[in-house]
C-alpha cells in the first residue's frame, strides 16, 4: 500500500511546537526539585524515592548530574496472592537534550536495571548524552530474572507482553515535564532481544509513544522460537551420550573442539560469497552450508565429525517440524560467528544441562498458555500447537500492520545478527519482507531499514563487526530527515563495511577495491 506525504503536517506541528517551548518557562532540576518529585499526584503511581545524583558511578562510567526517580504503577496483589507492579527507574539529568530514551529490557525482564541509557555496542550511554532514560522490570519482579511464574498470572503476563512499556513512558514524559517544566521534543526507544520485541510491539500497538525506535535481535515471534527450543533439546538428547540414569549430557555430543571445527569450516566454505577470500564472511545469508564434507570415513579423528553429529547440527538449523513435515518456525542461518555452544550445549558435565535451551522456564509458563511450571520440553509434541497459539496474542509481535506508526513519521531501525543460535534472523527477515509486501519496497525505505549483522550472535558478540551508530542514525533520520547511511566496525579480524539495507547485500567490487552495498 502508498503510505501518503505527512511532511508538511510534521513540519507545521513542529513550528508550533517550537512556539509552545519558547513560551514556556523551564524548571532546574535541583536536590530539592527532585525530591519534591515524590508529592507528584498521578493515577496508580507510587513514587519510591526521587534522589538526585550528584557523582554517580556505575561499572566503572561516570554519569552527569541528574534525578533518580525509582516507582511502581498499578501495585495489586494478583490472582496468584503474589505482589505486582510495574516497576521503573527514570533519569532525567541536570543538562537535558529535550528527548526521552527508553532502554528496552530482556529476556523475561524480572527486574529494574538501571537506566543509564544502554546504547548499541561500543557507543556511549544516552544519560550521558543528555537524555532522560527510563527502564521497567516489566511488570514483575520476585527476586530472580529467570523466575518466568509470572506467566501463570493473566495480568502479569500482558504487562510484560506490551503494557508495562506504555504504562512506563507514559508515566515518564508526566515525571519529566513536571521536573523541566516542559515536555520532552522526541521520543526514542532502543532494545535488542526483548528490548527488540518491545520496540515492534510498540510500533504496533502503541504507534504515537515514540518518534524512532532501533529494535535488534528481537524475540518476535519466541512462542514458535520456543519451539525450536524443544526441537533442539530432543534432537541432541537422541544423540548424546548418558549418564547412568539414562540423561543426556549435552557437552559430550558437541566437544568445543567439533564445534570450532565446524563453524571454522563455515567460514572455508562461504568466505568467498561477498566476492572476496579473506577469512570472513559478509554476506552470510549467501552461505549454504554442507556439513558432510567433515564427516569422518573411518574412526572419529580431530579433524572430522561424526554422522550423528552432522545430522543433528544439520536438523537444529534446519528448525523444527511436525510429523508432516511442515515447518513450524524459521530455520537459523549457517554463520561462522554463532554462538551454538551457548544456546545449545552449555559446559555442564553431568545432570543438569545449562545451556540456555536446556535451562529456559519460560518455555513453560510464558510462552505456552495456560502455562504449566511441570511441562517437559524435552517431550515436546509437535503436533500439538494449542498452546503456542494461544500464547501468541500476548507476547508475539508479528504483524506488519504499523500504519499508524508509519502515517504519525514514526521511523523503525531493525537489525539482527546472522550468528544468533537463539532467535532466527530469517524469521525477522521474514518479518521485514512482510513489510517490503505491505508498503512496497519503495515507501518503506522511507519509514524502516532492516540489517543483517554477519559473525555475530545474540549478544553481537563474535568474530564479525558490531560498532554501528543505530541511536544517531535514527535520531537524525527523525529530526533531520536523514536517511540512515551507516559503517560497521569491529571484529576479528578488525575491519569497518558498508551496512547494506536489505534486501542489498555488502559485496566486494573489484573494479573499484571497495566495499558496495549491491541487489
Amino acid at each position: 500500500m502508498s503510505i501518503k506525504s505527512t511532511a508538511a503536517a510534521r513540519i507545521a506541528l513542529a513550528a508550533s511546537i517550537s512556539a509552545f517551548f519558547a513560551t514556556t518557562a523551564s524548571a532546574d532540576l535541583t536536590d530539592q526539585s527532585c525530591e519534591a518529585i515524590t508529592d507528584f499526584a498521578y493515577p496508580d503511581l507510587r513514587i519510591e524515592s526521587a534522589q538526585y545524583l550528584q557523582d554517580a558511578i556505575i561499572r566503572d562510567v561516570a554519569y552527569p548530574p541528574h534525578c533518580r526517580v525509582l516507582g511502581f504503577l498499578e501495585e495489586r496483589t494478583g490472582t496468584d496472592g503474589k505482589a505486582y507492579a510495574t516497576g521503573f527507574d527514570l533519569r532525567m539529568p541536570q543538562d537535558w537534550n529535550d528527548r526521552f530514551f527508553f532502554q528496552g529490557g530482556g529476556g523475561t525482564d524480572g527486574s529494574v536495571r538501571n537506566a543509564v541509557g544502554t546504547n548499541t555496542r561500543g557507543n556511549p550511554d544516552t544519560l550521558t548524552l543528555g537524555y532522560a532514560v527510563a527502564s521497567t522490570d516489566g511488570g514483575h519482579n520476585f527476586g530472580s530474572r529467570s523466575d518466568a511464574s509470572f506467566g501463570l498470572e493473566r495480568k502479569a503476563l500482558i504487562d510484560y507482553g506490551y503494557n508495562s512499556v506504555e504504562l512506563v513512558s507514559l508515566a515518564s514524559k508526566a515525571l519529566i515535564r513536571e521536573a523541566y517544566g516542559r515536555h520532552a521534543k522526541t521520543s526514542y526507544f532502543l532494545g535488542a532481544s526483548n528490548g527488540g520485541r518491545q520496540g515492534l510491539q510498540a510500533a504496533m500497538r502503541h504507534p504515537n509513544m515514540f518518534d524512532g525506535i532501533v529494535a535488534g535481535t528481537p524475540i518476535k515471534e519466541q512462542t514458535r522460537g520456543h519451539l525450536a527450543t524443544a526441537w533442539s533439546l530432543v534432537v541432541l538428547a537422541e544423540m548424546a551420550p548418558k549418564d547412568d540414569q539414562g540423561r543426556p549430557i549435552l557437552s559430550k555430543a558437541f566437544p568445543d573442539a567439533d564445534i570450532e571445527l565446524i563453524l571454522g569450516d563455515i567460514t572455508t566454505q562461504c568466505d568467498g560469497l561477498d566476492g572476496l577470500d579473506d577469512g570472513v564472511v559478509d554476506s552470510a545469508r549467501l552461505c549454504n552450508y554442507d556439513i558432510s564434507t567433515l564427516i569422518c570415513d573411518a574412526e572419529k579423528g580431530e579433524d572430522c565429525i561424526t554422522p550423528a553429529q552432522a545430522t543433528a547440527f544439520s536438523k537444529i538449523h534446519e528448525g523444527p517440524v511436525n510429523s508432516k513435515g511442515e515447518e513450524l518456525y524459521a530455520p537459523m542461518p549457517y554463520d561462522g560467528g554463532a554462538d551454538f555452544k551457548i544456546w545449545h550445549i552449555g559446559d555442564a558435565e553431568e545432570w543438569p544441562n545449562n545451556g540456555r535451551r536446556a535451562r529456559n522456564q519460560s518455555i513453560k509458563m510464558v510462552f505456552r498458555q495456560p502455562g504449566d511450571p511441570n511441562f517437559d520440553p524435552w517431550s515436546f509434541d509437535f503436533d500439538d500447537l494449542a498452546a503456542v497459539e494461544n500464547a501468541s496474542q500476548f507476547v508475539d509481535a508479528k504483524s506488519p500492520d504499523i500504519d499508524a506508526f508509519v502515517l504519525g513519521g514514526g521511523k523503525l531501525i531493525l537489525y539482527h545478527a546472522m550468528g544468533d543460535s537463539g532467535i532466527s534472523a530469517i524469521d525477522t527477515t521474514r518479518w521485514f519482507e512482510t513489510l517490503l509486501e505491505r508498503y512496497g519496497v519503495t515507501e518503506t525505505a522511507k519509514f524502516a531499514q532492516f540489517y543483517q549483522l554477519p559473525g555475530l550472535g545474540h549478544g553481537r558478540l563474535g568474530i564479525g563487526p558490531s560498532k554501528f551508530p543505530a541511536l544517531e542514525a535514527i535520531v537524525a533520520w527523525v529530526e533531520e530527515g536523514q536517511v540512515p547511511e551507516m559503517q560497521i566496525s569491529g571484529g576479528t579480524p578488525e575491519r569497518t563495511r558498508p551496512m547494506c539495507p536489505y534486501p542489498t547485500f555488502v559485496t566486494w567490487n573489484p573494479s573499484s577495491e571497495n566495499w558496495d552495498c549491491q541487489d
